[in-house]
């Protein structure tokens, strides 16, 4: 885990090359450009009349169920046309789905009345048919003296009666309101429906085959937004008469192949070493197997520069805390078999690949955390048995979790502490680190220590915390009386944190809660599932079975949420408050997008 030594590049050339340096400098792909004049702020990533309805056809496509093979090589390829007729086909497809849905739905509400086609009203005496849904407790209620009524159709709950009327009959003479037939027949209705079927499999057919053109398009796609990303820079480059400088950071250990670009560039490149005045961007760089570090730790906020990575260590503890909270054996498995089954889901870029390795290791943690806490699916193995054996803590037995997770925050923040202490440069910041991780292990020590020798040390490593932190509260110098009454309130000023380390290290009893609230909901899931079993014969073991399903399934939405959430605010809120001083800006290198599909 480290962060990556930079240096300024400054590539100075002649104007008329300056969109050429620039598409070889995208392609190189690792100058983090610094902005040497002020650019548009609204200018767009993708240029009008190709970007929004480019981005929707191209969704439009990549989501259609069936694909056909890609045209990799586009010789009759137009991207107006294609663009153009994939949105046709959307918004026709839209349509025709929605005239069928009401078709359907028309058909349904007709069907009991039969096949009714509607006479002049000259041939009918200028009577008009009026509909009526009459539930069957309401049908007495109806007065068949003075009404020319007919009942087409009769179920057990209702019954579907036409009023024959020149005229709308009165409210209060039917018991129910009217419904409205439309004019159109069952038979009419059952038409359309077939030839809407019919267009929504032609245009169906119609897509799957423009997704031929999905690679091609977003190609073009992506060929925009680099089009746009060098206009943009080259409207913060420095220029002045015939001449531009480009200027970027970039790694010092690729020093030597920015000089060949630049000499087969023509133009000349200078290097600047950092200096104090400098706010360069931080580029995080970790091993294979905790790269996904860097996303958890980028997700709340990148170190300084000049501070350290702390990717590794977050990985790692956030892997920790999250089968702690989860802790369950059954879920950790069944999660396990999930990614796998969907584990090419995650094959299509660097971070998917990332996030597949990481959420692996999540569920292998609840899954161990799981086996020693003995839950599966909140199911406790019976005692003598293999699995009871593996079985080495009690959720149940809260003055031995109490001590595990303060140890574990204790732990932590004194990892932060120290890491700190290592990478600050004056002696308040490397001193006042040691000295707060003596208060935390010496508190540690008199909470666990009760009534052994650790006890009596406990405080007096808390009391040479404190006079190390006030000592070193600040790296004043005192010379003069003022000077000394200030150095003596940075010291008080410094102490105050007491009060954060104490919190700070209470925030981890969450790890005990909340997996002490997810393995109590799964047993209770358990007991209400026996009981209908029971309560309820023969029926009852299907609705145990759906009780047990969605029971469980929302213990595991809870506990990813809580793992997730408390897993990781346990890492950038704590953790980072006393083990990070600065906040950076991430390193985002100028390179050309890459079309994945």
């Amino acid at each position: 885990m480290t962060i990556v030594p930079l240096v300024k590049v400054s590539l100075v050339g002649i104007l008329n090359d300056k969109e050429k340096v620039l598409e070889a400098a995208q392609s190189f792909g690792v100058f983090h450009l610094v902005p040497l004049a002020s650019a548009q702020k609204d200018l767009e990533a993708v240029p009008p009349g190709l970007g929004r309805e480019a981005v929707e056809a191209l969704r439009w496509l990549v989501d259609c169920a069936t694909q056909r093979r890609p045209v990799t090589v586009p010789d009759e390829f137009d991207l107006e046309k294609v663009v153009d007729a994939t949105l046709k086909n959307r918004k026709a497809l839209k349509e025709c789905r929605d005239r069928l849905a009401q078709l359907e739905n028309r058909i349904q509400d007709v069907e009991p009345w039969g096949e009714f086609s509607f006479s002049e009203l000259a041939e009918v005496g200028d009577n008009r048919l009026w509909f009526y849904v009459v539930p069957a407790g309401k049908l007495k209620l109806i007065d068949p003296s003075d009404k020319i009524i007919e009942i087409v159709h009769q179920d057990k709950y209702r019954s579907y009666i036409v009023l024959l009327s020149p005229e709308e009959p009165p409210v209060n003479s039917m018991p129910v309101p009217r419904v409205h037939f439309g004019a159109l027949s069952l038979s009419e209705l059952r038409r359309r429906s077939e030839q809407s079927a019919i267009e929504l499999e032609e245009l169906e057919l119609e897509r799957q085959s423009l997704t031929k053109w999905r690679y091609v398009l977003a190609q073009n796609l992506a060929a925009a937004r680099d089009r746009s990303a060098r206009n943009r820079a080259a409207l913060e480059t420095a220029d002045k008469e015939r001449v531009f400088v480009l200027q970027a950071w970039a790694r010092r250990d690729l020093v030597n192949e920015i000089r060949d670009l630049a000499t087969d560039l023509g133009i000349a490149a200078v290097f600047d070493e950092i200096t104090d005045k400098d706010k360069p961007p931080t580029l995080l760089e970790n091993t294979h197997a905790l790269e996904g570090g860097e996303n958890l730790v980028e997700f709340y906020q990148t170190p300084g520069y000049r501070d350290w990575d702390p990717s590794a260590i977050v990985y790692v503890s956030f892997i920790i805390f999250f089968g702690m909270i989860m802790t369950d054996a059954g879920y950790g498995l069944l999660l396990l078999l999930v990614l796998f089954l969907f584990r090419k889901r995650f094959a299509g870029s660097e971070l998917g690949k990332r996030m597949l390795r990481m959420s692996t290791w999540l569920m292998i943690s609840t899954a161990a955390f799981g086996v020693a806490t003995g839950s599966y699916f909140g199911v406790t193995p019976p005692e003598g048995s293999f699995l009871a054996h593996l079985k080495i803590l009690d959720l149940k037995d809260v003055q031995t979790m109490m001590k595990i997770t303060l140890t574990i925050g204790v732990v932590h923040i004194v990892l932060a502490n120290l890491m700190r202490a290592v990478h600050e440069k004056t002696p308040s910041g490397r001193f006042q680190p040691v000295g707060w991780s003596f208060v935390a292990l010496g508190g540690l020590s008199t909470f666990l220590g009760q009534g052994t020798f650790f006890a009596s040390v406990g405080p007096a490593c808390v009391v040479a915390g404190l006079l190390v932190v006030g000592f070193f509260g600040s790296d004043r110098k005192v010379d003069s009386v003022k000077a000394g009454g200030l150095r003596i309130f940075d010291g008080f000023t410094a102490l105050a944190r007491i009060v954060n380390i104490f919190s700070d290290v209470l925030s981890y009893m969450r790890l005990f809660a909340l997996g002490l609230a997810a393995a109590s909901l799964a047993e209770t899931i358990n007991s209400l599932s026996g009981q209908l079993n029971q309560s309820v014969p023969g029926i009852g073991i299907l609705i145990a079975i759906l009780v047990l399903a969605i029971g469980h399934a929302i213990n595991i939405g809870l506990g990813l949420i809580a793992g997730c959430v408390h897993g990781l605010r346990l890492n950038v809120i704590e953790f980072f408050n006393w083990g990070l001083k600065d906040e950076g800006t991430p390193f985002r290198p100028f390179k050309k997008e890459e079309t994945r599909l």
